[in-house]
């Protein structure tokens, strides 16, 4: 996992400082497709693709929550072809869970999140919103709808109808470890990734996009009122403060893969933020078509 990361943060930065020029015949768009086609063939294929409908994986993770480490288990649930449901629960300390779910339906997007102590009280993780205003609401649920997106990317090589994506030919990054075939994912919403695809193997190593680096504050706190009102005022104004906050670049590394059914998947995720390593994922088990019904993708 360590390799991916200074193979990836290696390849963005020459890539950043060289501005390779775009080879090949003149028509990235073309080119593009080649190379994902490409890429779907070396995963397994278009047919063995076109025959899964639905996924589970379920994994660990470990994240860095601004000075504080922490982890937990998160299961990923796709049900093909536009629902797709994330679930993490996190070891805040002993004693103290939370368990976060976000889902996509289509254009739907929802999320919850509960907490519990052994302790009898309560716990309230402050995830900062990367912008303050009226459409903060809205900015969010894009960040979901994103972040959902290119997981099913990771995974499948492909975003849901909802997200209908135009491909482009970049260029050529290189580094010392071999190198990549650059593609840039654009759609709605502002929805934008560069795809860096091995040149050997054609199998993804790594995304990278731009974002608002995410505040992370985890208190302990009992049910009153009182101490409720007093963290939510104090997250109003954090979030607010964030909306200043430049964007930076995040890359989430795709590395160990494994064959599942014929399909190779990547079991280990990691993910740096402006050039920090922040959480990484270790993939336990994939499930290629089990049984899943369509109202586990339905708001409780």
């Amino acid at each position: 996992m360590k390799r991916t990361l200074i193979l990836s943060i290696t390849l963005s930065l020459i890539w950043q400082a060289s501005q390779l020029a775009v080879a090949g015949n003149g028509h990235p768009e073309s080119r593009a497709s080649e190379l994902m086609a490409k890429a779907r063939q070396a995963i397994g294929g278009d047919a063995k693709l076109k025959a899964i409908k639905s996924l589970t994986i379920t994994g660990k993770y470990r994240r860095m929550m601004g000075d504080r480490e922490t982890g937990g288990e998160t299961e990923l649930e796709i049900l093909l072809p536009d629902r797709i449901r994330r679930s993490e629960t996190l070891n805040l300390m002993p004693g103290i869970e939370m368990t976060r779910i976000d889902v996509m339906t289509g254009a739907g997007i929802w999320s919850d999140s509960q907490s519990n102590s052994a302790h009898g009280g309560g716990a309230v993780v402050i995830r900062r919103a990367p912008d303050g205003g009226p459409d903060a609401n809205a900015r969010a649920e894009g960040g979901i709808r994103s972040d959902l997106t290119r997981l099913c990317l990771a995974f499948l090589l492909s975003t849901p109808p909802s997200v209908p994506i135009e491909l482009t030919y970049v260029g050529e990054a290189e580094a010392p470890e071999g190198k990549a075939e650059v593609i840039d994912l654009v759609g709605p919403n502002n929805f934008s990734v560069r795809l860096f695809l091995d040149q050997k193997t054609s199998r993804p190593l790594m995304m990278t996009y731009q974002g608002r680096a995410p505040r992370f504050e985890v208190r302990t706190m009992t049910q009153t009122g009182g101490h409720r009102e007093e963290m939510e005022k104090r997250a109003e104004e954090e979030a607010s403060k964030a909306a200043a906050a430049p964007q930076v670049e995040f890359q989430l590394s795709l590395d160990d893969y494994r064959p599942v059914d014929g399909v190779l998947f990547p079991h280990s995720l990691s993910r740096t933020v402006d050039g920090k390593a922040s959480e990484e994922t270790e993939i336990k088990k994939i499930t290629i078509n089990p049984k899943i019904k369509p109202d586990r993708f339905e708001k409780e």
